[in-house]
């Protein structure tokens, strides 16, 4: 009776914490824009100010949408931070978007009976540009690799997909 006690309440709490999509999604478009706001507000001073702000602010901000049942952060193929590497589980799919074989804004896919994932390409605007563009400031391109050495985040144009957003969850 006991073991059946248990069950029924692992059963149900696993529900109870499972996150609802949309929920996943609203916590990735609010990071999204926090990230943006930060790195509008750094450009304003400078471009060294907005990768300051990358550098040091955007994983305390990805820690601040990361709960129990919820792993989210950025990823691309093309990544300056060596921590912002693809899982084995997205690797399909980002070749998909870059592919064009996916159209959609973002895809939850499964990724275990357990585990649901999310990606949402993160698309290239002017303001990316200084950074993360075909033609980068001299001083600026030092700064980068003083604190990226293996920078691969560079020479893209306006309206490449950068990266993307991505999120772990329970189903």
């Amino acid at each position: 009776m006991k073991f059946f006690t248990l069950f029924i309440i692992f059963t149900l709490s696993a529900k109870i914490f499972a996150l609802d999509d949309k929920v996943v999604l609203k916590n990735v478009r609010k990071m999204g824009k926090e990230l943006k706001r930060e790195l509008k507000s750094g450009m304003e001073k400078s471009p060294i100010e907005a990768l300051e702000l990358c550098n040091i602010k955007a994983p305390l901000i990805e820690l601040k949408y990361k709960k129990d049942n919820l792993k989210i952060g950025r990823v691309s193929l093309k990544n300056r931070n060596p921590n912002n590497k693809p899982k084995k589980w997205m690797l399909k799919y980002l070749e998909k978007f870059h592919k064009k074989s996916i159209n959609d804004n973002y895809i939850i896919v499964n990724i275990d009976e357990h585990r649901k994932g999310f990606l949402k390409p993160i698309i290239t605007l002017p303001l990316c540009l200084k950074c993360h563009g075909r033609s980068i400031d001299s001083n600026l391109s030092k700064e980068i690799f003083s604190r990226y050495p293996n920078d691969k985040a560079t020479g893209f144009s306006g309206g490449d997909i950068r990266g993307f957003f991505w999120a772990e969850y329970d189903k």
